[in-house]
C-alpha cells in the first residue's frame, strides 16, 4: 500500500503603495487549488482614497476658521460704532472754559469767576475701548492610512492501496486467485480577508486680542482774567577796581496793571532775583517792593564778578503778584 500527502499554506499582509479608488487588489492576484497545491497572493492597502475625502474638510475647518476671525472682527469694529453714536447722542451739560477774575492784588476773586458751560456728548469725556485681534495662529495635524490582511490555507491528499492474493485445492492442481485496489483523494482550501482604513486630525488654534490704539479728546482751556505785569530793564552798569571788572548792575522797573489797564498801587511784589542781588528803590517816588501810585516799583539786581569768571551770562528773573507771574531774562 501506498501513501501520498501533499499540504501547502501561505500568509500574506501588507500595506502597498497609495492609489486613488480606495483599497483594490493587486494585479494578478490568484487564489488556486488542487492538482499540485494552491497559491496565495496579498493585496495592497490604499489609503489615498480617504486622503482625498478628509484633507478638503480640514481645508474647509481652515477656511471656517479664517472666516469667523474676520467676521468677529467685523462685529467688534460695529459694536464699537454703535456705542460711540449712542455716547453721541447722550448729551450733557459740562463746562467749557472758567474764566477768572483776580482782584487787585493777583488773588481769585470768586464772586466775579465766570463758568462758561455748553452741552457736548458723553463722546468728548468717554472713549471707547477699541479691540482687534492681534494675532491668530492655526494649526492641523492629519493622519489617514489603510490595510488589508489575507490568510489561505490550501492542500490535497491523495492515497491509494493495491493488495494480491491465491488458494490451492488438490495439491496444487485447482486454484482461485484475487487482487482488490483502493484509492481516497480528498482536497481543501480555505482563506480570510481583512480590511482596515482610518482617518484623524487635531487642529489648535491660538488667539491674542487686545486694545487697539485710539487718541483723546482735548482738555478744555482755562482763561484767567486778572492784572498784568510789565517788565522794562536798563542797560548794564560795570563797576571796576584798578581797570578789573568787579560788578554789573541792571535797574529794571516793573509796572503793575488793573484787568482794566489802570494802575494798581499798593501791592507788593515778590521776586525771583535767580541767584542775583536785588535791591528795591525807596527812592521817590517809588515805595521799595510796594508798587506806588503809578503802580510801579524799581530793582536793582547786582552780579558780583570773581577774577577770571567776568563773561556774562543769563539769568531768568520771576516777579509774582498772588497767582500772577511774569518771567524774563537777564544778560550780566
Amino acid at each position: 500500500m501506498a501513501n501520498e500527502s501533499k499540504t501547502r499554506t501561505r500568509n500574506a499582509a501588507g500595506t502597498g503603495p497609495a492609489r486613488a479608488g480606495g483599497i483594490v487588489p493587486r494585479a494578478g492576484s490568484t487564489l488556486a487549488a488542487g492538482g499540485g497545491g494552491g497559491s496565495l497572493l496579498g493585496l495592497a492597502a490604499d489609503a489615498s482614497g480617504q486622503l482625498e475625502s478628509v484633507a478638503p474638510t480640514f481645508g474647509n475647518v481652515l477656511a471656517s476658521v479664517g472666516l469667523g476671525v474676520a467676521n468677529s472682527q467685523a462685529a467688534l469694529d460695529r459694536g464699537v460704532i454703535d456705542t460711540v453714536r449712542q455716547l453721541s447722542d447722550t448729551k450733557i451739560t459740562v463746562v467749557t472754559e472758567v474764566v477768572e477774575q483776580l482782584d487787585d492784588d493777583g488773588l481769585p476773586d470768586a464772586d466775579a469767576t465766570q463758568l462758561v458751560t455748553k452741552e457736548l456728548s458723553v463722546l468728548n469725556f468717554v472713549t471707547p475701548t477699541v479691540h482687534e485681534w492681534k494675532h491668530v495662529a492655526l494649526s492641523m495635524d492629519l493622519s489617514v492610512g489603510a490595510m488589508d490582511d489575507e490568510t489561505g490555507v490550501s492542500y490535497q491528499v491523495k492515497q491509494k492501496s493495491t493488495s494480491m492474493g491465491s488458494v490451492g485445492l488438490f495439491f496444487g492442481f485447482v486454484g482461485v486467485g484475487y487482487m482488490t485496489t483502493s484509492e481516497t483523494y480528498r482536497s481543501m482550501m480555505s482563506n480570510s480577508h481583512r480590511e482596515a482604513q482610518w482617518s484623524s486630525g487635531v487642529i489648535q488654534l491660538d488667539a491674542t486680542m487686545g486694545p487697539r490704539r485710539t487718541g483723546k479728546f482735548p482738555v478744555p482751556a482755562s482763561v484767567s482774567i486778572g492784572p498784568q505785569i510789565f517788565v522794562s530793564q536798563g542797560s548794564v552798569v560795570e563797576t571796576k577796581v584798578g581797570g578789573v571788572v568787579t560788578e554789573r548792575a541792571i535797574d529794571v522797573l516793573i509796572n503793575v496793571r488793573k484787568a482794566s489797564g489802570a494802575a494798581n498801587p499798593s501791592k507788593v511784589i515778590e521776586l525771583d532775583a535767580g541767584g542775583l542781588l536785588p535791591s528795591f528803590s525807596s527812592t521817590a517816588p517809588f515805595t521799595g517792593s510796594t508798587t506806588n501810585s503809578d503802580g510801579q516799583c524799581k530793582v536793582t539786581l547786582k552780579r558780583k564778578i570773581v577774577f577770571g569768571f567776568g563773561q556774562a551770562v543769563k539769568r531768568r528773573i520771576t516777579v509774582r503778584l498772588g497767582q500772577i507771574a511774569r518771567q524774563f531774562d537777564l544778560v550780566i
